[in-house]
């Protein structure tokens, strides 16, 4: 999720900035959050995640409010942000057919299918006219807020289900099965159609713009 850090600074091409550590500590969350996934460690997986968005949310508010945008704060933050969505789709997907909640395979086919046609649509673009400013658009934006939330209820419903520990009252609730099933079409419907939209925009981009 590409993040708007606001207008540039002297300092912006500073490496060790809080924001850009943060993005590098979520970075680093991402081979922790596998191994747990791949150990069956629920609750530890689940805390991971979180900790992960956390740091997400923070590295944009720190960059605003305190002015550390940097180049290569923009270029982390969304391969940091991609890194942790595709592992965890991945691994939920593939890894975890025997846990209680799972991510179906055209879930994550779909979100995947369509990270690589922005990507290689962006690329394309790039070398062909010069173009490389590519802003999150509202439906991608809400289709993040999907993916994450997704990703998150699976976590919460395999802890629920697999750990005595875990709270019998309102947990239960927010990790059933229709509530998942919910998300999973939410999140493929936001998926076609940001896609769809980022095309659309490709398209006008290739054709208008010219390079100077």
């Amino acid at each position: 999720m590409k993040k708007n850090y606001g207008s540039r600074t002297p300092g912006e091409d500073r490496f060790l900035t809080i924001p850009n550590i943060l993005t590098l500590l979520r970075l680093a969350l991402v081979p922790v959050f596998l191994f747990l996934i791949l150990r069956r460690q629920a609750l530890g997986a689940l805390i991971v995640f979180t900790a992960a968005g956390l740091t997400d949310f923070l590295d944009g508010i720190t960059a605003r409010l305190f002015h550390l945008r940097t180049t290569i704060g923009t270029l982390l933050d969304p391969i940091a942000d991609k890194a942790l969505m595709a592992a965890a789709f991945l691994v939920l997907t593939f890894s975890c057919r025997d846990c209680p909640s799972s991510i179906p395979l055209w879930l994550t086919a779909s979100v995947l299918g369509r990270d690589l046609l922005i990507v290689s649509g962006a690329w394309f673009i790039y070398r062909s006219r010069g173009y490389k400013n590519f802003p999150p658009s509202l439906l991608g934006k809400i289709n993040t807020v999907f993916q994450v939330t997704t990703v998150f209820l699976v976590l919460l419903s395999n802890f629920v289900q697999t750990d005595a520990q875990a709270p019998s009252f309102l947990l239960p609730r927010l990790a059933s099965f229709p509530l998942l099933s919910t998300f999973f079409l939410l999140t493929l419907a936001s998926t076609a159609l940001s896609g769809i939209q980022y095309v659309i925009r490709g398209a006008r981009l290739f054709f208008s713009f010219r390079p100077r």
